[in-house]
């Protein structure tokens, strides 16, 4: 379904970050430029070793890794987690629902989860923190004598570049110096960004902060949070408007079809378009509990190949999408015109935010789609009558 302008713009730039993130190779420039620089030293003047020159660089370049690493590994804060039920305690692999009653049929839940007394190792962390302060204590007491131990090292190492002892001081010194900090830098900076999130993603995994569908899919805390709270909003405005209006043509037949064990259904095969897939994450888990398969697209050209490939009963589209890296309002009008000139007879429904169906409902409607709704309620309502009635137009003609 649409998705706000501006989060669509923050998708946008956060994927541009993520693909011109030049943090990695910046760094990997600047210490193949140092290394170029130790071997341009020894096949040119001053004409010193070049392997002991290198070996030391390098050994300058991850002791500060090392310690840039211990500076940088992030805290974990440990927090409440979710825990699955096992498999073996779910029929078929599917899992009771937590609203049975006692008849032993089963309700309405989507998904299972009850807290679990589980919390992440952080000894890493605590190592981490203990051995940063030691080493910022002692290297603030032991500062003034710094560059003494600086000197004391630079000439235990001098001598094996075999060259005249200032010319190795100062080059050892160089080494030391721009080896250290930039390792440092190496070491602080991927281990801050690129280490946090692998430890997050690793944590979410302990802590099972996604939930698991009845069909296997696995969908975020936060995200299953906000798609609930539409569906809130959805069943709220559904109400009102049966409150306030007569129900719609085939109410009856979609009463009676909603009464109908799932098991006992149909097999309907559905194809839904969308470029957010993930937002209707909640309503395709509705569908296929009613024993309606949903396979789902990302563009227009996915989708004409796939309605190529298999009859599909019904097809669902968006309005407002990506296509080609361009934002286009109106697709789903298009997506409608040109589905329908290849197969005239299937029905077409528009699942879209309010702005675009008071901008383009008309035309969509025009084009020839069945039913626009910005309800995920009457979206499945409208999806059940439209098969219901396929079915018996398919079952009659069949007689």
């Amino acid at each position: 379904m649409d998705k706000p302008e501006t989060s669509s713009a923050g998708a946008s730039a956060l994927a541009a970050v993520r693909k011109k993130d030049a943090l990695p190779f910046i760094l990997l420039y600047i210490l193949l430029a140092g290394l170029l620089a130790v071997i341009g030293g020894a096949v040119l003047a001053p004409h010193y070793h070049a392997v002991p020159a290198l070996l030391w660089s390098l050994g300058f370049c991850v002791s500060g890794m090392l310690l840039g690493f211990l500076f940088g590994i992030p805290r974990t804060l440990p927090s409440g987690m979710v825990n699955m039920a096992q498999a073996e305690d779910r029929p078929n692999g599917k899992g009771h629902s937590t609203d049975e009653n006692a008849n032993g049929r089963t309700g309405n839940t989507l998904f299972l989860g009850t807290p679990a007394p589980m919390e992440i190792n952080s000894n890493l962390v605590e190592v981490s923190d203990w051995l940063t302060k030691i080493i910022v204590g002692v290297g603030l007491i032991e500062l003034k004598s710094l560059p003494g131990s600086a000197r004391s090292m630079a000439a235990f190492i001098a001598p094996s570049l075999a060259t005249d002892t200032g010319t190795a001081m100062a080059v050892v010194g160089g080494i030391m110096l721009f080896f250290s900090v930039h390792g440092f830098l190496i070491g602080y900076l991927l281990t801050r960004i690129y280490l946090s999130i692998m430890i997050k993603r690793a944590d979410s995994l302990v802590k099972n902060e996604s939930v698991r569908l009845e069909s296997g899919k696995e969908i975020d805390v936060t995200e299953l949070s906000r798609l609930q709270q539409k569906s809130l909003e959805d069943m709220q405005e559904a109400v009102t408007q049966l409150l306030l209006a007569h129900p719609p043509d085939g109410g009856v037949a979609v009463t009676a079809l909603a009464g109908i064990p799932a098991e006992k259904k149909p097999v309907s095969l559905v194809l839904w378009l969308d470029d957010h897939p993930r937002n209707n994450t909640l309503l395709v888990e509705q569908l296929e509990r009613e024993n309606i398969k949903v396979d789902q697209a990302v563009s227009t050209q996915q989708a004409l190949a796939m309605l190529q490939q298999q009859p599909y009963a019904l097809f669902i589209t968006d309005m407002a999408r990506v296509e080609n890296r361009r934002r286009i309002k109106d697709a789903g009008v298009r997506t409608v015109r040109e589905v329908r000139q290849a197969l005239p007879a299937l029905p077409i429904v528009v699942y879209c935010s309010k702005d675009t169906v008071a901008s383009y409902g008309v035309e969509a409607e025009a084009a020839g789609a069945h039913f626009i709704t910005t309800s995920g309620t009457s979206l499945l309502a409208a999806v059940n009558k439209l098969l219901h009635e396929e079915r018996r137009d398919g079952d009659q003609s069949t007689r």
